[in-house]
């Protein structure tokens, strides 16, 4: 999996968003610690400017996000940020978690569906929450949709939030304590490891 070549503005974006970039970073190592994840890419080396990035995306696709090009030989893949985001460390984890859980898909030939990848984003900024010390379940109940979702988008996102809402509550009754921490961290690099397809039937 090789970083997207978006063209042009590349360089001088990075350069203005060192904020940004650290955020990425900060985001990788939660989720490379959480996971015990081994991967040979930097996250921040993924991310690309998104007003060149939405000019290869169809026109309803979110303000931030996942960006793919299909090319005859590879895949290359970014994550780009809306400025109203940049500052919000919840979609820094959720884009992130996109970019690390597919290349650890890729290392092992796993194919993966949006609606997994929407799931696994849910668990993982649960799983920084709370392992940060914060409330992992609130953000599952303080949110609003976003205006740009079409029906099927938006009941994609929905199933990914009900089963995740379902499955980190049951973590909560599991391991409610801080002392459960070790069995918590086992279950999570477990349910990580288990086969896309598997994964929401777990929950």
């Amino acid at each position: 999996m090789t970083s997207a070549e978006v063209p042009a503005q590349r360089e001088s974006f990075a350069a203005q968003s060192a904020s940004l970039l650290q955020a990425v970073m900060e985001a990788q190592r939660w989720i490379t610690s959480i996971y015990r994840l081994d991967l040979d890419l930097r996250a921040e080396q993924f991310v690309v400017d998104p007003g060149a990035a939405l000019k290869l995306l169809p026109p309803d696709s979110p303000r931030s996000g996942l960006l793919l090009v299909e090319q005859p030989a590879e895949i290359s893949v970014g994550i780009y940020f809306d400025a109203a985001d940049v500052d919000d460390p919840w979609t820094v984890i959720e884009e992130t978690s996109h970019l690390l859980y597919l290349a650890w898909l890729a290392d092992r030939d796993w194919s993966v569906s949006r609606l997994v990848l929407e799931f696994q984003s849910e668990v993982d900024r649960y799983a920084v929450a709370r392992l940060s010390g914060r409330d992992g379940l609130g953000r599952f109940e303080a949110f609003t949709w976003c205006d740009w979702m079409d029906a099927p988008t938006r009941e994609r996102y929905a199933t990914a939030h009900r089963r995740a809402h379902a499955y980190c509550r049951s973590l909560e009754r599991r391991h409610p304590r801080r002392s459960d921490t070790p069995a918590l961290l086992s279950e999570l690099r477990d349910f990580y490891r288990a086969a896309p397809d598997q994964k929401l039937n777990a929950a």
